[in-house]
């Protein structure tokens, strides 16, 4: 799911940031907050688990976020 979930973040962030599972999301990605519901957005498209602000504050690292969204998953 890891690699799901950052293959995704890649699409918002520069092509040269290396991304993690520690990779913090709202600090080390620079993603707007627009770029953040679009990826949330995509989440929800992708895997039918709609993220909340409350779930990023949640699952900080995008390892974290990946572990959340596959136990959420529909």
């Amino acid at each position: 799911m890891f690699e799901k979930i950052k293959d995704m973040f890649l699409n918002y962030v520069e092509p040269d940031d290396e991304i993690t599972p520690d990779t913090r999301i709202k600090s080390e990605l620079r993603m707007s907050s627009f770029d953040l519901i679009c990826f949330a957005d995509d989440i929800n498209i992708t895997f039918g688990v709609k993220l909340t602000a409350e779930d990023f504050r949640n699952n900080r690292t995008v390892g974290a976020l990946a572990d959340f969204v596959e136990k959420n998953i529909k």
